[in-house]
C-alpha cells in the first residue's frame, strides 16, 4: 500500500473528477459529480474518495457515509471504484488502501455496487477478484436484461415472433416514435405505471427536468404517439460511450392494444446501433412487492427476452470491517 494516498474529494477536484470518469475504463454518468448535483443540498451525506500515487489519480470512489456505513453508489444506480485499465497488483493495492482508510476512519461496513461488466470499455474482472480476495462477499445480485447491439443489422433478427408481430401492429395502427423533451406529458404516465407496483419514480418531475440541464448529452426521451395521443415513453440515460440504459419505460395501459412499447424499443435499438453503442441495458427485473430483493418479475423478463435481451448481473459486494 506504499505511496497510495486516499483523500476526500474537495470542490477543487470536481472538474478533474468528471474528466477522469470520462476516460476511465468503467466510468458512467452515475459516477459523475455533475450528475449527482440533481439531489437537493443536504439530502444525502456524500463521501467521495480519490486514490492517488505520486500525485496522480489512480481511482475514484463516489459514495456516502452514514452511521459508520459506507455505500457506493449513493443517490445513483452504479458506484464502486472507477479506474483505468490497471494491473491486478495495482487494483489490489487500491482496495487494500481503501480498507486501511476504513479502519482509520471507524467505518464498520461497506457496500459496493459496480456497473455490470458490459459498461467497461475493456472487459476485465480484476476488480471483482481483488474485492473477493480482500474479504468482500456478494450481498445480492439483481437480474438486468441487456441487448447486445454489436451483431445486429435489423432488430427483427433478435426479436421473437410475438414481438415482431407487435411492432408490425404498432406501425399498421399509425404509431410514431419521436425524440422529445416533453417530460411534463410523460411523467403522469410514469407515475401511474409505478402506482401499479406500489412504488414511486426515483425522481420527482422537477429533478427529472433538472438532470438534462446538468448532463444535456446523456438523456434521450423517446415518446410513442398515435395521432396526437401520447401512448408510451422510454427515458434512456447514455451512461458512457459503450452502453446506455432504459431508466424508465412507461405506457398508458388504456392503449396497450397498439403495442407501442415494443415499437419504442425496436426504434431505440435501431437508434443505439446507428450511434455506435454496443449494449442497451433494459434495466433490472425485480418484484418490488416482495420482501426478497432478488425476487424476479418473470413477466417482465419474458417481455424483455422477446425483444432479444439476455441476463447480466448487477451485483453488490459487502464487507464488515
Amino acid at each position: 500500500m506504499k505511496n497510495i494516498e486516499v483523500i476526500t474529494c474537495e470542490e477543487r477536484y470536481r472538474q478533474r473528477w468528471d474528466k477522469f470518469v470520462d476516460y476511465a475504463n468503467n466510468g458512467t454518468i452515475f459516477h459523475k459529480l455533475k450528475f449527482l448535483d440533481y439531489h437537493p443540498l443536504n439530502r444525502l451525506k456524500f463521501h467521495h474518495l480519490i486514490f492517488r500515487e505520486y500525485g496522480n489519480i489512480l481511482a475514484l470512489l463516489p459514495g456516502g457515509l452514514a452511521d459508520r456505513i459506507f455505500k457506493s453508489p449513493q443517490g445513483a444506480s452504479f458506484g464502486s471504484f472507477v479506474m483505468g485499465e490497471l494491473s491486478f497488483d495495482k487494483i489490489d493495492r487500491i482496495v487494500q488502501s481503501f480498507l486501511k482508510y476504513c479502519e482509520e476512519e471507524g467505518i464498520e461496513e461497506v457496500y459496493l455496487t459496480p456497473p455490470p461488466i458490459i459498461y467497461s470499455k475493456v472487459t476485465s474482472m480484476n476488480l471483482d477478484y481483488a474485492l473477493l480476495y480482500n474479504g468482500f462477499k456478494y450481498s445480492q445480485h439483481l437480474y438486468t436484461s441487456v441487448i447486445d447491439l454489436t451483431p445486429i443489422t435489423d432488430p427483427f433478427e433478435i426479436c421473437q415472433e410475438r414481438s415482431r408481430n407487435a411492432v408490425r401492429k404498432a406501425i399498421k395502427s399509425g404509431v410514431r416514435i419521436e425524440i422529445s423533451e416533453d417530460y411534463d406529458s410523460f411523467y403522469p404516465i410514469l407515475v401511474e405505471n409505478k402506482r401499479k407496483f406500489n412504488v414511486s419514480p426515483t425522481h420527482t418531475l422537477e429533478e427529472l427536468k433538472k438532470i438534462p440541464n446538468l448532463v444535456p448529452k446523456n438523456l434521450k426521451l423517446f415518446l410513442a404517439y398515435r395521432k396526437k395521443k401520447l401512448l408510451a415513453g422510454c427515458l434512456i440515460f447514455i451512461c458512457n460511450v459503450k452502453t446506455f440504459i432504459a431508466f424508465y419505460i412507461a405506457q398508458d395501459y388504456r392503449y396497450q392494444r397498439y403495442r407501442s412499447v415494443n415499437y419504442l424499443l425496436y426504434e431505440i435499438i435501431k437508434w443505439g446501433k446507428s450511434q455506435g453503442f454496443s449494449y442497451f441495458d433494459l434495466g433490472v427485473n425485480q418484484d418490488t412487492a416482495s420482501d426478497n430483493p432478488m425476487e424476479l418479475n418473470r413477466t417482465l423478463i419474458s417481455f424483455k427476452s422477446s425483444m432479444g435481451a439476455k441476463c447480466f448481473l448487477r451485483s453488490t459486494f459487502y464487507k464488515k470491517i
